[in-house]
């Protein structure tokens, strides 16, 4: 469902003299989800139609992207639209920086990873994540906003015990307000860390069999044995004028031409290829 209240909102205080007028903004917003709803109509009927319908809704979100329309509800249209196209990489590309815009979305994360499960031969990550990924779930279960709620009030809650210890003996006093303590500073370190991967610039490759090269050039040999796949994720190392070095989720690091990836990131709007 394509939800339009928070994007036009954005679009009325976004215009400049150099863009698009705000009317012209919300004209294009219209038309991107009249083709999004048209192309939901024909997915049975007329699965070509369909997909063509969905790429112009894609094209349409995409236009007011590049015209400075920042806004988390935009990019998680954006990637629904994508995703129907087939575009894998560029949907997950829209997904993240909707995560970062709109992290207590319950909506994003679902869709993220449907269409990360899409993905041909991904790439795993370091092994030695998996043991924290397990005692930290929540990291990834909660919202940031619910996180950051739960820290308040297991805070409150501890210094609360500690004031009304002053004045009364409390049975399990000492276990409880240590685990409120603990459970408050882990998930503030929860919500710090989301906070600063804000601002750690991420990228996807959005080619198929994107080769990764052991230097900034096309005569540098492969770094690894077989190309990569579109919707591979990464983090940006380095920037240069067409390549990109990158750290893959296996701790590989490599260069690939800019033209094969979509960086990802809360500064402006994504750099494309």
């Amino acid at each position: 469902m394509i939800s339009l209240t928070t994007i036009t909102l954005a679009l009325l205080t976004a215009a400049t003299p150099l863009q698009l007028t705000s009317e012209q903004q919300i004209a294009v917003l219209q038309e991107a989800q009249i083709a999004y709803d048209k192309g939901i109509s024909l997915q049975t009927a007329d699965p070509v139609a369909s997909k063509e319908a969905f790429r112009t809704s894609a094209e349409r979100f995409n236009i007011l992207v590049d015209d400075g329309i920042e806004n988390g509800k935009l990019w998680y249209n954006l990637g629904n639209a994508q995703l129907q196209t087939g575009e894998i990489g560029e949907a997950i590309a829209a997904y993240r920086s909707a995560k970062r815009y709109i992290p207590s979305d319950g909506r994003v994360e679902p869709n993220l990873e449907y269409a990360r499960s899409l993905v041909n031969n991904p790439i795993s990550g370091e092994n030695t994540t998996s043991i924290l990924s397990r005692l930290a779930f929540w990291h990834e279960d909660l919202p940031t906003q619910a996180r950051l709620t739960f820290c308040i009030i297991f805070w409150c809650i501890c210094w609360g015990l500690v004031s009304a210890r002053l004045f009364r003996t409390i049975p399990g006093f000492k276990t409880a307000s240590i685990s409120l303590g603990c459970a408050s500073i882990a998930l503030g370190v929860s919500v710090a860390a989301d906070i600063a991967d804000q601002y750690q610039d991420h990228g996807v490759i959005t080619a198929n069999e994107v080769i990764v090269r052991k230097g900034n050039g096309v005569n540098y040999a492969p770094m690894l044995k077989d190309p990569i796949d579109e919707g591979i994720e990464f983090e940006l190392i380095e920037q240069r004028p067409d390549w990109l070095h990158i750290t893959l989720p296996n701790g590989t690091t490599g260069w690939i031409q800019k033209n094969d990836a979509q960086i990802v990131t809360l500064v402006n709007k994504q750099s494309r290829g």
